[in-house]
């Protein structure tokens, strides 16, 4: 679903500084809006108070969002690469008009799934009933941004996007300006207010662009028990991106917050923060890799119907090859420019966001993991193009089981390594991602025509039986035939 990519591509073949400015900014929207505008929620309050009030409500506000936002990702990565799938289904087979019914499914379904969560959580925190019902809210609006999120690529109102996390962020800073001091729960209605607005318009302009008749859900719960693997590998890859945060709150050097809540702030901060320097190259992959791969993946696959020779198939598959390998290499190019500045320079941010400088070698360790982390999802990608859900799923549960191991094992090695088993997490996974890629680019051909071909398949004759050791006997038999 790249037709944002086409229109970015198009804004960045203008001859002016601006546009190539406003074609990475809208990619950044469109790859990472909620990641940016919850990431902006975390560090907005800390920039505007400085008391000691402050500071304990900013803790509780971060903890409780990254609580909302850690289980608002698990429970719907799953259902959003069933969405994400049946829509590419449905734009491939021309059916734009049927893709409201399923986005509406999708986020009904991802919201009932969060109500015995937010009802446990109701029965065994011991937080205020109104500090409750605003979590449950973000949790609502949280989930309904993960599931826009993927088919936000299927629009060209690129500017229309980027103003609405805009104008959420504007309304949730216009909330905490003229203000002393806050508490958790002003700043909970804050986030609340500003994400609603957000999700408001991307929704709006969502429904408006696929006007057609409210289907039940049932149509993505039934792409998802068909294509399980991928259905499974959205669930690795969220659990995979949160279990050493999980891991690390129970760190000797947690912090246990008023409710029963447990936080390690210096590791999620952190954390975060090297999340954003991978937002550049991954905004980079999707303007320049998903435009030009899709081109050379179309030409092949449509030399395949059109029965073209071997020479143009060969020529075809050359071209894909070239053209990942030339994007990885201007992606990793300046990914390597930002990871090396973060190295070099790691206590001016953190400075900024009143870090304590013992989290620097954690912040190295982190930056140096999501750059991995940020190469292994881009190899994912690709692995898509070619529709290998197996490879996608055997990537994403080898990061998250080596992520919770490493991350483990670095809590009993002690305070100097943590972070150090995210980054060999990422490294293990990205290394299985290249294997896996480096594979499907060699039998690419062989996957097209064999393992991918649908005709093929139904034409197969089915498995023979298995050999019956024991027949089963339907009459009885004279008795003179009877064994003596």
């Amino acid at each position: 679903m790249a037709g944002i990519g086409f229109a970015l591509r198009d804004l960045m073949r203008r001859d002016s500084l601006w546009s190539i400015v406003e074609s990475q900014l809208h990619g950044v929207v469109v790859v990472a809006g909620p990641w940016f505008f919850t990431i902006l929620a975390m560090a907005l309050p800390s920039l505007l108070f400085r008391s000691l009030a402050a500071e304990a409500a900013i803790s509780e506000f971060v903890t409780l969002l990254l609580y909302v936002f850690s289980t608002s990702l698990t429970i719907t990565g799953p259902i959003v690469m069933g969405l994400t799938r049946h829509t590419s289904d449905l734009l491939f087979e021309r059916r734009a008009e049927a893709v409201a019914g399923p986005f509406v499914g999708a986020a009904l379904l991802s919201l009932l799934c969060g109500v015995p969560v937010i009802a446990v959580a109701a029965a065994f925190l011991r937080l205020p009933s109104c500090t409750i019902v605003g979590a449950g809210v973000a949790y609502g609006l949280v989930t309904l941004s993960w599931i826009a999120a993927p088919m936000l690529s299927t629009l060209r109102s690129f500017r229309v996007l980027t103003a609405a996390f805009a104008l959420g962020t504007a309304a949730f800073g216009a909330t905490l300006l003229g203000r002393e001091d806050v508490t958790a729960g002003d700043l909970l209605l804050g986030f609340n207010l500003g994400m609603a607005v957000t999700v408001a318009t991307i929704c709006g302009l969502l429904l408006r662009s696929f006007p057609g008749p409210v289907e039940p859900l049932f149509a993505v719960v039934r792409t998802m028990r068909s294509t399980w693997d991928l259905t499974l590998s959205g669930l690795c890859y969220s659990v995979g991106i949160w279990i050493d945060k999980w891991v690390m709150w129970a760190a000797p050097e947690h912090v246990e917050l008023a409710g029963g809540l447990s936080a390690y702030p210096t590791y999620d901060t952190v954390a975060f923060l090297a999340y954003i320097t991978t937002v550049p190259a991954f905004a980079l992959f999707v303007i320049k890799a998903e435009t030009s791969l899709h081109d050379r993946c179309q030409d092949l696959y449509g030399n395949i119907v059109r029965h073209a020779s071997r020479t143009r198939l060969e020529l075809s598959w050359a071209a894909v090859v070239r053209t990942i390998l030339d994007t990885g290499r201007d992606v990793a190019m300046l990914q390597l420019g930002i990871t090396a500045l973060v190295l070099l320079m790691p206590t001016l941010v953190l400075d900024l966001l009143r870090v304590p400088h013992g989290g620097v070698f954690m912040f190295r360790f982190c930056a140096l993991g999501a750059a991995f982390q940020s190469a292994m999802l881009m190899l994912t990608v690709v692995l898509h193009y070619f529709d290998s859900r197996r490879g996608v799923l055997l990537v994403h549960a080898t990061f998250a089981v080596a992520n919770g191991l490493c991350t483990a094992w670095t809590l009993q090695a002690g305070l100097p390594t943590y972070g150090l088993g995210y980054f060999l997490a990422s490294l293990i996974g990205f290394v299985v991602a290249y294997i896996v890629v480096a594979r499907s680019l060699q039998d690419l051909l062989y996957l097209a025509f064999v393992r991918q071909n649908a005709t093929l398949a139904r034409s197969m004759p089915p498995p023979p039986p298995p050999p019956a050791y024991f027949a089963a006997r339907t009459s009885p038999e004279p008795l003179d035939a009877a064994p003596r």
